[in-house]
């Protein structure tokens, strides 16, 4: 790996000061941690205020942290609906053992289940019957 004067030195016209103002490292050309290569990690939550118009991040930086945060709410919200889905799936989690509620909650919900998949064979076998014979 090449060091800065190295690069200033076959480059001229480059302006290390300015050219690479927090975007690239002259060393390696390139942008994140010097050392490794790797790009930084995000910053702690709360470190940016994201709807701020003032924070310095870079657009595609902004884009990023905005899929980032898209992904963890997906996330959220499908561990929500899971948790709604089964009621008893917390405290198993856990280690403890479900509320008799929660117990009553998941039947009651096997047993919609149950009739809604009953009710969705009973239309499939009716519509076949109900096919006209003549096509």
């Amino acid at each position: 790996m090449a060091d800065a004067e190295s690069i200033a030195q076959q480059n001229p016209g480059l302006d290390t000061k300015h050219d690479s103002a927090g975007a690239k490292h002259p060393a390696t050309g390139g942008s994140g941690n010097p050392q490794t290569g790797e790009p930084f990690e995000h910053a702690k939550p709360d470190a940016h205020q994201r709807l701020d118009r003032k924070d310095e991040r870079s657009h595609p930086n902004a884009l990023e942290d905005a899929q980032r945060v898209e992904k963890l709410e997906k996330e959220a919200e499908k561990e929500h609906e899971d948790a709604l889905r089964h009621p008893t799936a917390a405290a198993k989690a856990h280690g403890n053992k479900p509320s008799a509620g929660a117990v009553k909650d998941e039947k009651i919900l096997d047993e919609e289940e149950e009739e809604l998949r009953k009710k969705d064979e009973a239309k499939k076998q009716s519509a076949e019957a109900h096919k006209s014979k003549h096509h």
